[in-house]
Parts: structure tokens; C-alpha cells; sequence
């Protein structure tokens, strides 16, 4: 196996075990800076966190390993939970409500 294979930005991981488990941990360290205030939850802070499970989803198919699932899990939903503090809204779904509020 490839040392190439399992990469993220410039890193190179030995293993998917071992680029899961940064992944997550930088996942869950900046949603905590963003709840303790030394990080802003805008945008461009939660894609920091995003693009991070989603390079997850990719190396696993979608099909997310038991063993890490309800972290997984827990780490999106702590993401919807600040873009729900933000109010961020989809653009579709900002679209919906605004038809609906006329």
C-alpha cells in the first residue's frame, strides 16, 4: 500500500485509521474553539470542519465504519448546530421560506 494514498492538503497519513482519527480530532477541536469564542462560527470556520468529514465520506464510500460512526455523526451534527446558530440557511431552503413567508 502506497503511503500517497491516504492524504488530506499536504499531509500524508501511514493509514486511513490514522487520517480518520486527525480528521476528526480537527474537526471537534475547532468546533470547540468555535463554542468557547476563540474562533468566529462563520462560514469560512465550519467549512474548516466540512471539507474534513466530507474527505472522510469520500475515502469511505459513504459507508462510514461502525467504529467511528457516532463520532462521525455527532461532529455534523455539532456542525448544523452552529450554522443553526449562525442562522445560516441553504439557499434553497432560504429561497422555500422566503415563498412561503410572502
Amino acid at each position: 500500500m502506497s503511503n500517497h494514498k491516504f492524504s488530506y492538503e499536504n499531509n500524508i497519513f501511514s493509514s486511513l485509521e490514522e487520517m480518520t482519527d486527525i480528521l476528526l480530532h480537527e474537526a471537534n477541536e475547532q468546533i470547540i474553539l468555535i463554542d468557547i469564542g476563540d474562533m468566529p462560527n462563520n462560514g469560512p470556520v465550519r467549512n474548516y470542519i466540512k471539507w474534513r468529514l466530507l474527505h472522510l465520506q469520500y475515502y469511505f464510500k459513504e459507508q462510514i465504519p461502525n467504529e467511528i460512526r457516532s463520532t462521525y455523526n455527532s461532529l455534523w451534527s455539532q456542525l448544523y448546530r452552529l450554522e443553526h446558530q449562525d442562522e445560516y440557511r441553504h439557499p434553497y431552503l432560504k429561497q422555500v421560506m422566503e415563498l412561503l413567508h410572502a
